[in-house]
């Protein structure tokens, strides 16, 4: 009974959202307009929680006001959402607008005001009710500010709570879409010790094929507890974009089975993106394959399945299944394909998930060796233990170890020791504090997802201490870690750095009395500890009585914060942190620019570097 009121709820609630449809399209409107994202598409770790509008590479479109309302929040940031309006409409319902070049010049007057009163470039205001705004308003002109990758709008339809709920449900005149979404590929994986894909253990990955408009993959046969992936995307007319999937349903023998439909998200979830997707896999090739299945720690309010998503495959009978995806307009694809009908006993199509002899899939690790021996050694707490393959295939043994039983230090072949590095599980929902030789650690109840399988290797190399952590996972919030370097450091230049591929990036941290350094993270890394001693660079592009534009860049803490003076007396400069460059922005359209002016620039190692000329 409760799940049916429930039910009854949600149907209310996303009825009324979408009731009596009189919001305007705010850009471009009575036009055609293309999309380069939706709401619910999946970006990298969170989901997408609007549609970005194209703007054709330019900037300076006039952005109007979907409903009356008044503005609920103005904010200006450097990142994120660069400049962005909030407003709050007369049915509860709101609207955002974000990645604007520049407000209308009434808010614009306000926002400067407010600015140069509080001496900050980034600002989050509330103006309660002080500027209404009618329906097709400008209220400000279309921009690439913040974190966008390209000039477009950013829009959002929220309710009261801030829930994002989808603006294509709207059904705007100015968006066609009449192309079918595209499933690419689909996987299979292996979710316990006993289940079998191929009479294999691991991920199986198949490329969907076409015969006169219907969907297939090539055989396959299974048993025990399976889960389904699949890479798919949709695409809008007259746009190349990959967009999100809106709903996918997934039948076994006519029977409905999964039925995710991402009708809203909420703020709190939208980091979640980590258990939605495979996360294997996207570490391998930067795809997001979406899970059809739930495992632990996936909570996700759109999720609406039969034992979990789940397939529980009796290897003696045929299953039937059908893969069903739908954009925002309702066009559909779908595939259909049949597991155990066939005898398919090969590892053709598995996903090698490392280089290495091993590979780890969330808590069962599979290691491979030739057959010419029966048994595998394995180091756990300094001893030596014997272990027999859990399954042979071709010229191979294959041994399961789970690591929730066994946590192997290290793994014994004939022609070298594999060092995995584990040492400690740490179990979700649980407060875990822990201090090891090089580091200690604090997580919260809520930090994992899943049980952490922690894994950690200190080198030294070149007179860096390096921390590694070969932990491939992400956490719901932070924790903390901190790390104790054997090396003295300048405590007010010396901060932690994640090692990149080819860089490093300023993580920051705290020190304390005993040469510890302590930060927060929602993921483990590979960290080091540098010593920055440079300034940042300040190099003048336009210096007048009209305007001052300056590039102000730093190659290994970053930029913190800049201030910048004419005869002491505080001047706006608004930040594009992605060109590096910093412009003035007067206080009085009218008064000139003319004095000794003065600019203080300090990187995250609060090195400081200044400059200074005569206008």
């Amino acid at each position: 009974m409760k799940n049916y009121l429930s039910l009854i709820l949600f149907s209310f609630i996303c009825g009324n959202i979408y009731s009596q449809n009189k919001y305007l399209f705010p850009i471009n409107t009575n036009s055609q307009n293309y999309l380069s994202g939706t709401m619910g598409e999946l970006r990298g770790d969170h989901f997408h929680m609007g549609i970005d509008i194209k703007t054709f590479g330019k900037t300076g479109y006039p952005v109007y006001a979907s409903e009356n309302g008044y503005i609920e929040r103005i904010r200006v940031s450097e990142s994120g959402y660069g400049k962005a309006i909030y407003i709050k409409h007369l049915d509860g319902k709101k609207t955002v607008y974000a990645h604007l070049n520049i407000f209308n010049e009434k808010i614009d007057n306000y926002v400067t005001n407010y600015q140069y009163r509080t001496k900050h470039f980034s600002v989050n205001i509330y103006p309660g009710k002080k500027f209404f705004i009618n329906k097709g308003e400008v209220i400000a002109y279309s921009g690439n500010t913040g974190s966008s990758s390209g000039p477009h709008l950013h829009f959002e339809l929220r309710d009261s709570l801030d829930n994002v709920y989808d603006p294509l449900k709207l059904k705007f005149n100015e968006v066609i879409d009449n192309t079918k979404p595209t499933i690419e590929k689909i996987t299979f994986k292996t979710l316990d010790k006993y289940s079998r894909i191929n009479n294999g253990y691991g991920i199986f990955e198949y490329q969907v094929l076409s015969d006169k408009g219907k969907n297939f993959i090539e055989n396959i046969n299974a048993k025990g507890r399976i889960g389904i992936s699949i890479l798919c995307y949709d695409k809008l007319d007259g746009a190349s974009n990959k967009n999100g999937i809106k709903k996918i349903e997934l039948y076994v023998n006519d029977t409905l089975v999964v039925n995710n439909y991402i009708e809203y998200l909420t703020y709190d979830e939208t980091n979640n993106v980590a258990k939605y997707i495979d996360f294997n896999l996207f570490l391998k090739s930067r795809k997001q394959y979406i899970k059809l299945y739930q495992d632990d720690g996936n909570v996700l309010n759109f999720h609406n399945n039969d034992h979990s998503g789940i397939l529980n495959i009796n290897e003696e009978e045929v299953n039937n299944i059908k893969i069903k995806i739908y954009d925002s307009y309702e066009n559909n694809q779908e595939i259909l394909f049949s597991i155990n009908n066939s005898n398919t006993k090969n590892l053709k199509n598995k996903v090698n998930l490392s280089n290495e002899n091993f590979e780890i899939y969330d808590n069962i690790i599979q290691i491979s060796t030739s057959n010419n021996r029966n048994f595998l050694e394995i180091e756990v707490n300094k001893s030596i233990r014997n272990i027999n393959p859990s399954y042979t295939l071709h010229d191979k043994n294959f041994y399961l170890i789970d690591l929730t039983k066994v946590l192997p230090s290290k793994i014994i072949l004939n022609d070298k020791v594999i060092d995995l590095s584990f040492i400690d599980i740490i179990p979700s929902e649980i407060k875990f504090e822990k201090n090891y030789n090089d580091f200690s650690i604090n997580v919260s109840k809520i930090s994992l997802f899943d049980t952490l399988f922690l894994s950690f290797k200190k080198k030294v190399k070149k007179n860096s201490e390096i921390f590694e952590f070969k932990n491939l996972s992400t956490f719901k919030k932070n924790i903390e870690v901190t790390l104790i370097p054997k090396e003295k450091y300048d405590i007010n230049k010396s901060y932690v750095y994640e090692i990149l591929k080819n860089d490093q990036s300023f993580i920051g941290g705290k020190w304390h009395n005993d040469n510890s350094i302590s930060f927060k993270t929602n993921n483990l890394s590979k960290y080091t500890i540098l010593n920055d001693t440079i300034g940042p660079e300040i190099t003048p592009l336009k210096i007048n009585s009209n305007q001052i534009k300056i590039r102000i860049k730093d190659d290994l803490s970053g930029i913190n914060k800049y201030e910048g003076k004419i005869n002491n007396n505080w001047i706006l400069f608004e930040y594009d942190s992605k060109n590096e460059i910093i412009i003035s922005k007067k206080f009085n359209p009218n008064q000139s620019f003319k004095g000794k002016f003065v600019l203080v620039v300090y990187d995250n190692a609060n090195n400081k570097t200044s400059y200074n000329i005569n206008i």
